[in-house]
Order: C-alpha cells, then structure tokens, then sequence
C-alpha cells in the first residue's frame, strides 16, 4: 500500500516538473531567431506587391481573394545561404505567414472594393436616373 502511494506522489511530482519546466523553455527563443523573424518580415514585406494583390481581389472578386488565399509566394534562397539550421526554419516560416498574411490581406480589401462598386455602381445609376425626377427635377 505504501509503494503505490509513493509511486502516485513520484508519478505526480515528474508531471509537474515536466509540464512546469518546458513551457518557459519553449518560450524562450534565440537571437539567431529574432534576426531571421526580422530579416523574413522585411523581406516580405518588400517581395510582396499588394497592390497586384488588390486588383486580383478587385477584379477576380472572390476568385481573386481565393487565389491570393492559395499562392504560396516563393522564399528567396539567396539571404539564407550560409545561415544556420535554426535561422533558415525561422526565417522560411515567417517569410511565409507573413506573405500569406499580406497578399490575402490585400485581396480581401480588393475583393470588397470590387463587390462595393459591383452593387453601388448600379445603384447609384439608378438613384441618379429616377431619383431626380422623383423629387421633381428634370434632367434637361
């Protein structure tokens, strides 16, 4: 009885220390990391044309948004030559979250602009065409 008493209480201190231990660990992250995470933002940040990506989204509309949602942008392989390990996965997943973040950003804002102008344009015509005469202006 005592045995499994003391193997529950060790059983239960080795979690504690394992689940209590790791997270700060994890939390932690290198220079080498914060360098690539900088260097892979601004280098997204200049590769990514958005204002493409809005007239896709504007143009194509929810097609154009999809695309921009799927087009996987192309890490560039010349700032990771002689890099290390840690630098370039750092870098290479930043590099893509943030491309995807700024292109499908782009042509979502594309996308609403077109399907505003889509629905108003017309609108607007037929306020201008009706409304004035409703109201007892004439057009001539």
């Amino acid at each position: 009885m005592k045995i499994k008493s003391m193997f529950q209480t060790l059983v239960l201190f080795v979690t504690l220390m394992t689940f209590s231990m790791s997270f700060p660990t994890f939390a932690q992250m290198t220079g080498v990391q914060r360098q690539a995470i900088q260097d892979a933002k601004r280098h997204a940040e200049a590769s990514v044309n958005t204002d493409v990506w809005f007239l896709t989204g504007c143009i194509g509309s929810f097609f154009g948004y999809i695309t921009a949602y799927t087009y996987h942008h192309p890490v560039p392989t010349v700032p990771l030559l002689g890099k290390s390990p840690e630098y370039v996965a750092s870098y290479t997943d930043t590099y893509r979250a943030k491309t995807h973040e700024l292109q499908s950003r782009s042509a979502l804002y594309g996308c609403m602009t077109g399907v505003g102008v889509q629905f108003c344009l017309p609108l607007c015509i037929l306020y201008y065409n009706h409304g004035l005469e409703s109201i007892g202006i004439s057009r001539r």
